[in-house]
Parts: C-alpha cells; structure tokens; sequence
C-alpha cells in the first residue's frame, strides 16, 4: 500500500502535459545518477546504466524545462524551476564521460565521492554482490550458491547484500575464483584523487558520500557521524571546496533530524542531501534528490513523480519529517 500512490501518478501520468507538470511551483529539481556507459559495466547490476546517447537526451530534456544552477546557487537560493545535477559513488566514467558532455553543454554539477574508495582502494560491497552475480549467471556453482543462502543471502536477493554482510560476499568470491583486488587494479572502476581535484578545477563541485557507503538505517548513530566526518575530512582536506556537500548513501531513511542539523551547526557540511525524490524538506539546508536511473520511459518516469508530488501537496505531505 506505501507505493500504492506512486502506482497510480505512473498510470495517469501520460494524461497531463510535461509542461504544466514540471513549470509548477515545487522544490528545486535534483535528479542524480552514477555513472554512464556504452558498455555493459560487470560491477552494476544495481540500477539500469544509460549510454552516452540517452544520456545527452536526458540533459536536453532537463535544459529544456529548468534551469541548471549550481550548488552555491542552489545553497543561496533554492528557487522554483531550477536543476542541480548530482553524481554518486566517484565512478570513472564521471570524467571519461560524463564531465565532458556537461561542459559542453553548460551544465553544474556535483560529484559526491566515497573517501574509502577514492584511488581504488577497496569496492562497494554491491559491486561485489553484482560481480559475484554475473559469475553465477555464466557458471552456476552450487557450493558458493549454498555458502550464501546458508549466509542469509539467498541468490534473489544477492544484489540488495547489506554492508554487513561484506565479509560474507567476499568467501563467496574466493569460491567462484573472483578476485576484486585484481579488478581494482586492473579496471579501475573509480576516479583517482587527482582526477577529482581536476573536476574541481574545471568547476564542478565535490561532496562527501560516506567512507565506504553502508546502509546507514542499519548502523548506530555513532557510526553513522563516524562515516560522515571521515567522508567531509576528506573532502575538506584534498579539495576545500565553497561549499560543503554531504550527500547521503541510499537514502536518508534511519538517520535523525538531530543528527542532519547536527552535521550543519557543527559545521562539517553546508548542505546535504536525502533521495526521497520530489518534496519540500523540513530542514531548511536538507534537500531531497530524484534517483533518475530508472527502469522505463524516462520522461513518463518524471512526469509521475512530478504527478507525485502535486498529490501530496494536496494532502499536505509534501515536505519530509525526521
């Protein structure tokens, strides 16, 4: 039933314009994404990744019913009708690929980047579950499929492996012969500190996404403030940006008021971020991010979650509590 009205803006969404939807008062738009490839990634089965292409078509689209802003505009002045394009995770492909485009087409935005990743020094515990994933798929291998379930993680649920239980995912990969120290060094998945200081340089902004990205409803909220101070460390240290960003891993689902408000008055971020799409927030610094990497039509995807928004409006549920 909690997705039962996102169900139903999904079905009459194709019957209101694109315009009317998106020119409406609401917040700042905030779509974010990862990465973006032409070639299938073996380490991202989380979430659909776009092409090039699709992924220049997107920011048409966004130029053609916002404003871009960045983040210390948005940070001043969080107006009605603009755009501020995110990135998370740190992943090569943001200056391979997606720096290049928004440049050339004008755009800000901002990298958020997982400090216990940075020059590849260890994988997201969900790339591994998606390696893992796509070995099992080529060459079933029942003592690893057994080694998991018996771990309480069933094959349907490999992909949504909690981080803790990391340590569980990386036996199974010496079962299955997986090396991810290999991959690291080898494909590199992540951008290297001197490549984020050189997106910096050229003007993007870069953001805190937590030491090494766990679900942070499952951890203490000591260990969530341990994440986010190691995280804005880094940030602080390496890049000193105007403005210090911090954007919540998954969601900000499980963390407090107390502890969002808290990071701001004791000044480790200026601004920080949820991923609970389309709505006002109550913390005046916090905003809400819109998960563009979506399976179905895109702009049928955003026009719902504009329709979304507007009926919750009505209801008065548009703003996020903590």
């Amino acid at each position: 039933m909690r997705n039962f009205p996102r169900l139903v803006s999904k079905k009459l969404s194709p019957l209101f314009s694109t315009r009317k939807l998106l020119t409406a008062i609401t917040p700042p738009f905030l779509p974010f994404y990862h990465t973006v490839s032409n070639q299938p990634l073996p380490h991202i089965l989380n979430y659909p990744v776009i092409d090039e292409k699709q992924f220049k078509q997107e920011l048409d689209f966004y130029l053609k019913y916002f404003k871009p802003v960045s983040l210390e505009e948005l940070t001043k002045s969080a107006k009605p009708g603009t755009f501020h394009l995110s990135f998370d995770d740190g992943l090569k492909e943001c200056t391979e690929i997606i720096a290049p485009i928004l440049l050339q087409k004008g755009i800000p935005a901002t990298f958020f980047v997982n400090s216990g990743f940075v020059d590849n020094k260890e994988l997201f515990h969900r790339y591994k579950a998606s390696l893992i994933a796509n070995k099992m798929r080529t060459q079933p291998d029942a003592e690893a499929e057994n080694y998991l379930h018996e771990n309480g993680i069933p094959l349907k649920a490999l992909l949504q492996t909690p981080y803790s239980k990391r340590e569980i995912l990386d036996y199974a990969a010496e079962l299955l012969e997986i090396d991810f120290q290999s991959f690291l060094e080898t494909q590199k998945p992540y951008m290297t500190t001197v490549q984020i200081k050189e997106l910096h340089n050229k003007g993007f902004s870069i953001g805190g996404h937590s030491h090494k990205h766990p679900e942070f409803r499952k951890i203490s909220e000591k260990k969530q403030l341990k994440e986010i101070k190691k995280s804005m460390k880094w940030v602080e240290e390496n890049v000193n940006p105007k403005v210090k960003a911090f954007a919540f891993p998954y969601t900000d689902d499980g963390v407090s008021g107390k502890l969002i408000k808290k990071i701001h008055d004791n000044g480790w971020c200026d601004i920080s971020f949820g991923t609970a799409g389309v709505k006002y927030d109550e913390i005046s610094n916090h905003f809400q991010r819109y998960p563009a990497e979506q399976p179905g039509d895109f702009e049928l995807n955003i026009k719902a979650e504009f329709l979304y928004f507007k009926l919750r409006k009505t209801i008065g549920k548009a703003t996020v509590k903590h």
